[in-house]
């Protein structure tokens, strides 16, 4: 007998003698004679688990509850985040009604008020019913078709909501003030975090930087603390500064350089336009001179000490402060 042929015979001599083997499949062999090939490829076979027994752990989850459970999750995130957006944009929205200047009605205030904010907290999936007749499968009772009916109204609320937190975003945007911080000379993590925040806290327009990878950035992310989720940040690399500033000219911007020149007007006796750009130099090294060519002016902060240097992120904060006082005053 060839060796091939006496392993075979060993090893089902071997499956049909041993007690371990005998216990397997007596543990099995309902799942296994219920097992069709032909029902299984069949949308009764995809969509319903067969077998009633079960406790039996390697009996395989139906398509059906799969796609539930992973519609569950989904939905819990989506619910996490939602509530926590929720309350900085109810704070923003308060801030906005408090505005003297801001005396728009906003349509969507009423309907959030009014959105019911009780979600369903968890769908659990429980143990289908199932019959199989000769024409297909039908369920014993509607449970499943009453889960997907709580889930597509579900569904419709948070649509709703999201619809409302959409038209409160707009409301915020469009009560942002017309200054753009171009920021893409700097390098340094903590200059950029905090001009983030500040520009937050100024509801400018945005912050131009040259490299968004370094929103990521933990360093960025502790000092900025999520402003970057509130301000707008557009990427424009270093050798596309001019060009951009080109263009925002063109839009009616008018073009800052917040530098010590010949020609610097103190920042205490300049009146800002309300469409402004300000572009911040290097540190340490200023606006390069081809950019300062194109600028409309040069703005510089009044100094009393003896090093009469100040950090840019600082004296970027100073002067958005001074376009946002005018504004106020108007």
């Amino acid at each position: 007998m060839p060796i091939e042929k006496r392993c075979f015979e060993d090893l089902k001599s071997y499956l049909a003698r041993n007690p371990d083997c005998k216990r397997l499949r007596a543990s099995m062999e309902p799942y296994l004679d219920a097992y069709s090939p032909v029902l299984s490829s069949t949308p009764a076979g995809i969509f319903v688990n067969l077998v009633e027994d079960r406790e039996f752990e390697c009996v395989p989850t139906s398509l059906m509850e799969e796609v539930l459970n992973f519609l569950n999750d989904v939905r819990e995130d989506l619910r996490c985040s939602m509530a926590k957006d929720n309350v900085n944009i109810k704070n923003q929205s308060l801030q906005i009604d408090e505005d003297p200047n801001n005396r728009g009605v906003f349509p969507g205030a009423q309907q959030l008020k009014e959105m019911p904010w009780d979600f369903q907290k968890k769908i659990t999936v429980s143990k289908h019913d199932k019959q199989f007749g000769d024409t297909g499968c039908h369920f014993k009772n509607n449970e499943t078709y009453s889960q997907l009916l709580e889930m597509e109204k579900e569904d419709e609320l948070l649509e709703q909501s999201i619809h409302s937190r959409s038209l409160i975003l707009e409301r915020m945007r469009a009560s942002r003030q017309d200054f753009i911080l171009v920021a893409s000379f700097l390098d340094r993590i903590p200059n950029l975090a905090g001009l983030a925040r500040t520009c937050e806290v100024f509801k400018a327009s945005g912050l131009v930087i040259a490299d968004t990878s370094v929103l990521c950035d933990k360093q960025f992310q502790l000092i900025s603390v999520t402003a970057e989720k509130w301000v707008p940040i557009l990427e424009v690399p270093v050798n596309s500064v001019n060009h951009y500033l080109e263009k925002k000219k063109r839009e009616g911007f008018s073009i800052l350089g917040l530098e010590q020149t010949a020609n610097s007007v103190p920042l205490d006796e300049y009146f800002f336009p309300k469409k402004t750009v300000l572009v911040l130099g290097r540190e340490k090294e200023g606006i390069p001179v081809d950019t300062i060519h194109i600028l409309d002016a040069c703005i510089e902060i009044p100094q009393l000490g003896v090093v009469r240097s100040l950090n840019v992120h600082v004296s970027g904060a100073i002067a958005l402060w001074e376009y946002t006082r005018q504004q106020r005053s108007r």
